[in-house]
């Protein structure tokens, strides 16, 4: 099996806001709403999910305050110059030609060990882990440069061949008769490799032929409609210029639209302004973004049929490990929240005074507390206190990523306008991309991603080169628990019922944006890939009546949905990823039910927490999460998640009534 480079660049869900755009270049945030040189850790190997203890002294780090925080990526950390990353390309090169000494060879265990604990084999990827995200974090700065382009294309060229050259990897070990290949891959010499290994042991499992799997690579680089959208949403798409209430003029990128929809000082009117002017911008050429989609989604619906799976679906799930139950389930767990949702807005409305409530509306808190803006350090230290909760250690994994200078915090011209974690291989700390604004939310976008960022360089650190990938499914957990915990701290320390409010509308706003929106996007989601597997075509026009009928549904009959938001599907990047955004959805309900879970255990939880972060990808996904006690396919764990939303709303209500 040719190792699959798992470009899991894990984007935000921005959860202060249903419209805050994300998108993002890399391998999937819309945020939630809308629309993922420091001391080089000891790496260390674990066979499994034996992940280690927690320090429990009394924390030594918890109230350290950090300063001079460094803002800009060092990319040098990675490669010094274009002369040392053209260096390492010609060097993989020459390993390739070595590649194929292994063929024939993979018919043991021994074997198959030797391979993937082969000097050439570790050298390669190496070099691939350093080039992909050198490649990816140019072209996350500025998509339209020439030589970031000319980097990115020589990576994925590199890429192609090294495929081609591994093919035989999975035509080699399943030419072995299933009896016989269970019990080499059960083999204890290739116990450290079990869960990266499993599928060879699935008697279901299916592979490309070494031809077919050569042509499918080869073919990747010429249906790229995601590398299509990204340049022209991210770079050519020309943005429109505006006039503030003051009379000054502004051009109004998705990070500027976004910090005035969350801002209350604007009124309504120039809100609602706002909202249309962006969603005028893209709306002439949907049909340019439905080709973009439709383009994507068929490659991955050929790429599904190949295997031998019906639907692109069928083939994400069983690609990703996930039983197709949870896929049903959170769906229909965000179908039953809906009656308690539309109550929540029929209490805005009365509460705003506002005869219809607009999607606007939901950005703005109704509390009088104005937080106001921030400075990044004092969101950094914000965000920090309230994670403490995770202990000494984690914390000072945290402090050793966010003062290094892998770090890019304020938007640009050309900047990719989302937020990402991304680490690959073990040899660096994980880069992290915000575009920061100014406003108090954003803090919460920082835990967000910071919690991205802690559990792979705790996975990293724990865990050999082939279970240190954890996936997004238990990625977006490890992020969210941090949006929680933000949460009930601000609601825990707010001294009046008016700031209470405030932050009980971004913890509401959290658990809306993240269940709810994103089960809209996978609907629509999955209605485009529906539509394509049975024949027909995507455009425009049909495009943007599906989106309004869903947003119609999803929002009930309490907000007024304008027509000029049907466009809103075109600003979704991750649904360039397939079958991707519904694990928002599942992750938030997974974090909430640990979080509550660390409420009434303490200790013993956040003990259970810390190794399921160290497990990284040594298990499923689903077995992840069960060390941290919270299981995936038990309905207990959407009660729990439900119950706590209904509680929310309830306290709520509660604290505006005792205003």
């Amino acid at each position: 099996m040719s190792r699959k480079l798992m470009s899991v660049f894990l984007m935000i869900c921005i959860v202060s806001s249903l419209l805050n755009g994300c998108n993002v270049s890399l391998v999937p945030a819309t945020n939630a709403a809308g629309e993922v040189i420091a001391p080089e850790a000891d790496k260390s190997v674990s066979a499994g999910p034996d992940t280690g203890s927690l320090d429990d002294t009394v924390s030594k780090t918890e109230n350290r305050i950090l300063t001079n925080l460094p803002t800009t990526w060092d990319l040098t950390d990675i490669y010094k110059d274009k002369a040392a990353f053209d260096a390492d390309m010609k060097h993989a090169e020459e390993l390739i030609n070595e590649v194929g000494q292994f063929r024939g060879t993979l018919g043991s265990a021994e074997g198959i060990k030797n391979y993937l604990e082969s000097p050439i084999n570790l050298d390669i990827d190496a070099i691939l882990y350093k080039a992909e995200m050198y490649s990816e974090f140019l072209n996350a700065i500025n998509a339209a440069d020439p030589e970031a382009q000319a980097i990115v294309a020589r990576f994925d060229d590199l890429f192609q061949k090294i495929e081609i050259a591994r093919a035989f990897f999975d035509t080699e070990i399943m030419e072995i008769p299933f009896e016989e290949r269970k019990k080499i891959i059960s083999d204890e010499q290739l116990a450290p490799y079990a869960y990266y290994l499993h599928k060879y042991s699935d008697e279901n499992y299916r592979i490309l032929s070494e031809e077919a799997k050569t042509a499918e690579t080869s073919m990747k680089a010429a249906v790229n409609g995601k590398k299509s959208y990204e340049i022209f949403d991210n770079v050519e798409l020309i943005r429109p210029t505006f006039k503030y209430p003051d009379g000054t003029k502004g051009v109004l990128t998705d990070a500027e639209s976004s910090r005035i929809l969350q801002n209350p000082d604007y009124d309504r009117q120039f809100r609602i302004e706002t909202l249309s002017l962006r969603n005028s911008m893209r709306q002439p050429y949907c049909n340019t973004y439905a080709s973009f989609l439709e383009g994507e989604m068929k490659k991955n619906i050929a790429k599904a049929r190949l295997r031998g799976f019906d639907t692109a679906l069928d083939y994400a799930l069983y690609d990703n490990d996930i039983d197709p139950a949870v896929y049903r389930r959170i769906i229909e767990f965000a179908h039953s929240l809906h009656p308690f949702i539309s109550d929540y807005y029929e209490a805005r409305k009365e509460l705003l005074g506002v005869d219809e409530l607009k999607e606007v509306d939901l950005f703005i808190p109704i509390s009088t507390y104005n937080p106001g803006e921030i400075t990044y350090e004092d969101a950094v230290n914000l965000g920090r206190s309230a994670v403490s909760v995770w202990g000494d250690e984690y914390l000072e994994t945290f402090d050793r990523i966010i003062t290094s200078p892998h770090i890019d915090v304020y938007p640009s011209d050309t900047k990719n306008p989302g937020a990402f974690e991304y680490l690959h291989g073990n040899k660096t700390t994980p880069y992290v991309l915000y575009n920061f604004n100014g406003m108090p939310s954003y803090t919460s976008t920082i835990v967000h991603e910071m919690g991205h960022a802690v559990y792979s360089e705790f996975s990293a650190e724990n865990q050999n080169i082939y279970s240190n990938f954890p996936g997004i499914f238990t990625q977006e957990v490890a992020s969210t628990a941090n949006e929680v915990m933000f949460n009930k701290t601000m609601i825990g320390n707010a001294s009046s019922d008016e700031e209470k409010l405030y932050w009980l509308e971004q913890e509401i706003n959290l658990f809306i944006n993240t269940v709810i929106t994103q089960c809209k996007y996978s609907e629509f989601e999955d209605y485009c890939y529906k539509v394509l597997e049975s024949g027909g075509s995507l455009n425009g026009d049909v495009l943007n009546k599906k989106w309004l009928e869903l947003t119609k549904s999803y929002y009930g009959d309490n907000v007024e949905v304008d027509d000029d938001s049907a466009i809103g599907w075109a600003r979704i990047p991750h649904l360039y990823n397939n079958y991707y955004v519904y694990q928002y959805s599942t992750s938030i309900t997974y974090a909430a039910s640990i979080c509550n879970l660390v409420d009434k255990n303490g200790q013993d939880e956040i003990y259970d927490y810390i190794r399921f972060l160290k497990a990284g990808a040594s298990v499923s996904p689903v077995d992840s999460l069960r060390i941290a006690n919270v299981d995936p396919l038990d309905d207990k764990t959407y009660e729990e998640a439900g119950t706590l939303i209904k509680e929310l709303i309830d306290e709520y209500t509660a604290t505006v009534s005792a205003e």
